[in-house]
């Protein structure tokens, strides 16, 4: 449709100094600045374009276009001022461009055509150039009206489609996050609803669309809608809806430091201290770091005879299923019914397997190729397993977990590393780099470039929106890193990864254990058990557990700081990340598993976790 032409805004005023000739001055004089006719040649008004005519559909932005306004045979020694006057039907304004000589450029901004809905609107642009403010005295050709054509059409997007979420769930109580959606036909208009609620969104193109989520929104366990509406969608205003759940923490160990992100902590309903261990079994080589879930202890072990893949019962200590042969010295996380072991020879491509955690039977190989150093653990979290490769550069890999299939991998010019896994971030750190990824299309949502000289293959831990970044020259001492943005907001020491609830983080540095508030970054306590302590801690409940050299292990008052509980293992609590295989603690279904020698030792602290 077409509409009459709105009214006239203020208009624009730019003073240009420019010095003219005295013969152009005396010209003018001559003649009165202007006026019907330029006999003497003087200075005259140009405008460029003489015409503007832009288009866009009800889902694009809003257009812009400019005007170029010059003088001819305007030379030295005078100023002028140009006035722009437009009328403001389908122009929002018109503003100068930087600078105040001739051409000026003069920009156009249209209003949003979702606004203004299908249709032609006509404007005009009066422009005038003079030698006084008032005007008074214009330069011949001085005013013209220049006329502007706007036209908005219907959107040409596909129809709305909304085809994944990621994630898929997430943990009650938990933080903030971005939700990734994936579809089709989206806009910059597009906006995603929760519970019918709309999102703060982002558009990142016509099959991608990000939303923040508030923690309100995740405070109690159930399951949210989420839909997409598009107002400038000619097909549908809104997409059919998918879900995502909302649950309770887990209380299963399914990666080094018992968790996707490593945060190194586990909740049971309740803890008592045993006086004695449920059970103890020789594995015949030293066991990683332990999964805890489905009734079984899985551990990977490695000796000279090879590697292996075993399942204990949580009850007895018994075999379950195993030992699988492994190709060489390997790590196993879990997700969703399936254990996923990744193992390599230096110089070759990497396999990732998956295993049927209730039988052990081999659901699928994928080769990971490219890369030829695969030194730490893989991280598997809502249907993905991550692994990072080194070698020629570096690798993060995203593999679908139902099928062994590539998702996507992403070079990461980075060193080997234990992915952290948020529910809106994957997280991977050397000594120089650290990237912040999406789960869903492995695009970098931040990077982060610091030489700091620190370890090259790195474990780092992100809680509560932070990310403990290890990357300086001590153990792994490291920045704090906002996890959202990548920005550094402090420091930290330590000698392993270190562990944290929603308000403490525990750190061993120096072998001393430090309590620290995270509110204030405050430690308010410090342990020195028997002097050799080492590896990660683990927290349970209220309690911290950490390990020594000397075979102790010790469980800490995560208030006070004081000893709780103490046993002795017989052999060392190996110190846990570096380098396959890796080590350390593990607390889940009421168990606190932990690796000595060439045993894997249960410990019950919960019957009813």
């Amino acid at each position: 449709m077409e509409r009459s032409q709105g009214p006239r805004s203020s208009p624009q005023r730019l003073r240009i100094r420019r010095w003219l000739t005295a013969f152009a001055l005396l010209s003018l004089a001559a003649c009165g600045g202007g006026g019907g006719g330029n006999p003497s040649g003087g200075p005259t008004l140009t405008v460029t374009p003489q015409t503007v005519s832009v288009s866009a559909s009800l889902s694009d932005p809003a257009p812009t276009s400019s005007l170029s306004i010059g003088a001819n045979e305007l030379g030295t020694e005078s100023e002028v001022f140009v006035l722009v006057h437009p009328t403001t039907l389908g122009i929002a304004k018109v503003t100068p461009g930087p600078g105040n000589t001739l051409p000026a450029v003069f920009n156009i901004q249209f209003n949003i055509p979702l606004f203004m809905g299908v249709g032609t609107y006509n404007d005009t642009i009066q422009v005038s150039m003079c030698f006084d403010q008032a005007c008074s005295h214009p330069l011949y050709g001085s005013p013209q009206t220049i006329p502007v054509q706007y036209t908005v059409t219907k959107s040409t997007l596909p129809p709305l489609t909304l085809n994944s979420l990621s994630p898929t769930s997430v943990t009650v109580g938990g933080s903030p996050f971005m939700l990734t959606v994936l579809g089709n036909g989206f806009s910059i208009y597009s906006t995603v609803q929760w519970n019918g609620v709309k999102l703060t969104t982002t558009y990142v193109s016509a099959t991608e669309i990000v939303a923040q989520v508030p923690a309100a929104s995740i405070s109690a366990a159930g399951t949210a809608t989420v839909t997409v509406s598009d107002p400038t969608n000619s097909h549908a205003t809104t997409s059919s809806p998918q879900s995502i759940a909302i649950t309770a923490a887990s209380k299963d160990a399914v990666a080094f430091q018992n968790n996707a992100a490593h945060t190194g902590a586990v909740t049971f309903a309740n803890l008592s201290f045993p006086g004695i261990a449920k059970w103890s079994v020789d594995v015949g080589g030293t066991p990683s770091y332990a999964i805890v879930a489905q009734g079984k202890v899985i551990v990977t072990v490695s000796s000279s005879g090879g590697a292996q893949l075993l399942a204990l019962d949580q009850a007895t200590g018994n075999t379950v299923w195993g030992p699988i042969a492994l190709s060489n010295d390997s790590n196993a996380v879990y997700d969703a019914g399936r254990v996923y072991v990744l193992s390599f020879t230096i110089g070759s491509a990497a396999v990732l397997q998956a295993y049927d955690a209730g039988s052990g039977a081999l659901d699928w190989s994928t080769t990971l190729s490219g890369q030829y150093e695969f030194e730490l653990a893989p991280t598997a979290a809502d249907g993905t397993v991550y692994a990072v490769g080194a070698g020629l550069d570096a690798t993060l890999y995203a593999v679908d977990e139902s099928t062994g299939t590539l998702k996507w991998t992403q070079d990461i010019n980075s060193g080997i590393s234990t992915p952290a896994v948020s529910a809106d971030g994957v997280y991977t750190t050397s000594e120089c780099e650290t990237f912040d990824l999406r789960p869903a299309t492995g695009e970098v949502i931040w990077h982060n470039s610091a030489c700091g000289g620190g370890p090259e293959g790195t474990t780092p831990v992100v809680a509560g929106q932070l990310l403990y970044d290890p990357d300086q020259s001590s153990g792994f001492s490291g920045d704090v890193l906002n996890a959202e943005t990548g920005d550094k907001v402090d420091v930290y020491l330590a000698d392993s990864p270190p562990a944290f609830t929603s308000t403490m983080g525990f750190f061993l540095h120096d072998r001393t254990l430090s309590g620290v508030t995270l509110t204030d970054d405050k430690a308010q306590w410090t342990f020195t058990g028997d002097g050799e302590l080492q590896g990660s801690p683990l927290a349970v409940d209220q309690y911290v557990f950490i390990g020594s050299a000397t075979g102790n292990l010790y469980a800490v008052d995560s208030t006070t700081g004081l000893q709780a509980w103490n046993v002795s293992l017989g052999a060392a609590v190996d110190i846990g990340d570096g380098s396959m295989q890796i080590t350390g603690l593990a607390a889940g279904d009421g168990l606190l598993i932990v690796p000595a020698g060439t045993k894997v030792i249960a410990y019950t602290l919960s019957t009813n976790p």
